[in-house]
């Protein structure tokens, strides 16, 4: 893998903008539509239907705000649209979120992500924070409860595993527990409930691919962070007497895959040298386990995109020098993060777990005792 990318000479690139942003939102389209058609034939035509309103409803708003902010400024609202593609925000945090979520939630959601993410920041290609990532967040912590009634996705594979402690009691534990929910070949296709567009492993996998072969996104960006993921959790629970399957549990779940693709790739919030883009993803990777396992939260994917991105600058200043001349040092200074991260979040996960067991001794002690 090559660490180093040259300035010059400069040469006009064929790919626009506008042909990146149609190619990403052709690929999210795709795997909405492979989601709808699994709640139209699973749960019948109402969710599916549910599921176009929400999309609808979100991609409207998001357009809306933004015609209000070129009336207030007065800029040209043809324009300034054609240049900020609000729609892809509002495609990719409608995927992030469950079929029963209300349009309330998502429609307030989506102004603060236009508005707060993207618009106050300067506009498209300004922003310091992923706006999706920015609107999840808002309906993670303030609308967790508004959900309709009339439309149940039940509790999601992640969120069950954590309330188990995130670690199971032998193999066939967590065969029991994963049965529930058809298998890991389940979760691979994505045939169970979850957030909109994050359950489908094999869709976003083939959708990557393709925006990968389109030049849309880097590929370093999301093989690395799955990849630690990998590496990561496959430690710890080797560590907890886990087998294989439980980093491809955390592969398989949550938006580990759909944040990889979809949200971690975006080159505005993203560092510009190759290195400092290995260095983000894995930084992402450890914080997505590190919160996964070690706080309440069932997710870490969306939070740990949100804190990469405020690490960003110190990342683009970390690889400021000439990525020629400055390779090998690059590349230590890799190894050394990811080393780093991986002793930190396996020491501060095995640290919690002996802390949690000692606390228990402790009690059961003075129980006897008393």
């Amino acid at each position: 893998m090559k660490l180093k990318y040259k300035f010059s000479p400069n040469y006009h690139d064929s790919i626009s903008t506008k042909g990146i942003m149609f190619d990403l939102l052709i690929g999210l389209l795709v795997v909405f539509a492979a989601s709808d058609i699994y709640y139209f034939i699973a749960y019948g035509s109402s969710y599916g239907i549910r599921a176009i309103g929400l999309l609808i409803s979100s991609i409207l708003a998001a357009v809306l705000t933004e015609i209000v902010w070129c009336l207030v400024l007065k800029k040209d609202i043809k324009k300034y649209l054609n240049s900020s593609f609000p729609w892809i925000t509002a495609i990719i945090l409608t995927l992030t979120v469950q079929v029963s979520i209300s349009y309330y939630a998502l429609i307030v959601s989506t102004i603060i992500a236009i508005f707060f993410g993207k618009l106050v920041f300067g506009g498209f290609g300004q922003n310091i924070f992923n706006p999706a990532a920015v609107g999840r967040a808002v309906v993670a912590s303030s609308f967790t409860g508004s959900v309709v009634a009339d439309f149940v996705s039940g509790a999601t594979p992640t969120s069950v595993f954590a309330n188990e402690g995130w670690f199971a009691a032998s193999n066939s534990a967590f065969n029991t527990f994963i049965s529930k929910f058809g298998g890991l070949t389940n979760l691979f296709l994505g045939l169970y409930p979850g957030a909109i567009g994050e359950t489908s492993v094999l869709v976003i996998l083939l959708v990557g691919i393709f925006l990968v072969y389109r030049k849309v996104i880097d590929y370093r960006v999301p093989v690395i962070y799955i990849g630690t993921i990998f590496i990561t959790t496959l430690i710890i629970g080797l560590m907890n007497g886990q087998g294989i399957w439980y980093p491809i549990f955390h592969i398989f779940t949550g938006g580990a895959m759909f944040g990889a693709i979809f949200m971690l790739t975006d080159p505005v919030t993203n560092p510009t040298a190759i290195p400092g883009r290995i260095v983000f993803a894995m930084g992402a990777a450890f914080f997505t386990v590190l919160i996964r396992i070690n706080s309440n939260l069932p997710e870490g994917v969306l939070y740990s995109i949100l804190l990469m991105n405020i690490l960003t600058p110190a990342i683009e200043k970390m690889f400021d020098s000439h990525q020629v001349n400055s390779e090998k040092n690059n590349l230590k200074k890799v190894l050394i993060s990811f080393v780093v991260g991986l002793i930190i979040v396996v020491g501060m996960t095995m640290f919690k777990l002996n802390y949690k067991e000692i606390a228990i001794n402790t009690s059961a002690l003075f129980a006897l005792v008393k």
